[in-house]
């Protein structure tokens, strides 16, 4: 009987750490914008030139 008021205890103890690391989340701004992130990968970003030259191929110094 004794071990059912310990895992109460424990059970009840995890839920306000979970609650308050929720709520931690959402002031910090963490839950703001859920979406973006997983969608940046879809976009192909220009590629840059490594070497100065490769900018301008045809315009000659």
């Amino acid at each position: 009987m004794e071990l059912y008021f310990i895992l109460t205890g424990l059970g009840f103890f995890l839920f306000l750490m979970a609650v308050t690391a929720l709520i931690w989340m959402v002031r910090s701004g963490q839950m703001d914008d859920l979406d973006t992130p997983a969608l940046r990968m879809l976009c192909d970003d220009e590629p840059t030139p490594k070497d100065p030259d490769e900018e301008r191929p045809n315009e000659r110094r």
